[in-house]
């Protein structure tokens, strides 16, 4: 059983964490930075394959009023462009643009310098240890909810 401390500790610090994780890079090195929803969305995309707002929405937990949203703030901005079902299918699905893909990369790829530059004087099994249970913990949520995420993890430059 968890003490009711290490839970208070945990939630507290996975708060810092997501505001750390979004601003960890400066501003003025980011010249293109993707909002939270974009980042989500694209790389749901990406690792998923083309998705139509229904299955984004049921992918996420939300409803389509708010992923519609989403994608259509998304498309406007020539990140995800609307496709013929690949296999046929009636519904509409959406895919990252190839501008899209670019600002993706760019974005994790700035995340993953700013952590890079914060645990620089780490043990590298410590960074492996954090990356693991950050896995265990995101997994059990996602058991929890029944929306498991795709993983595909980019491969080192």
């Amino acid at each position: 059983m968890q003490s009711e401390d290490s839970l208070n500790q945990m939630v507290y610090e996975h708060m810092l964490l997501s505001r750390y994780a979004l601003q960890g890079a400066p501003p003025q090195s980011r010249t293109e930075a993707l909002d939270r929803s974009s980042t989500v969305l694209l790389a749901r995309l990406q690792a998923g394959g083309p998705m139509s707002v229904a299955e984004l929405a049921q992918s996420f937990g939300l409803d389509i009023s708010t992923v519609h949203r989403q994608v259509a703030a998304a498309m406007k901005s020539g990140l995800i462009e609307r496709i013929k079902d690949p296999d046929g299918g009636v519904a509409k699905k959406h895919q990252p643009t190839e501008e899209g893909v670019r600002r993706l990369d760019a974005e994790l790829r700035s995340r993953r310098d700013s952590y890079e530059h914060f645990t620089a004087d780490w043990p590298a099994e410590d960074v492996t240890a954090l990356a693991r249970l950050a896995r265990r913990f995101n997994e059990s949520v996602e058991a929890s909810l029944g929306h498991s995420w795709p993983r595909d993890y980019p491969t080192a430059d």
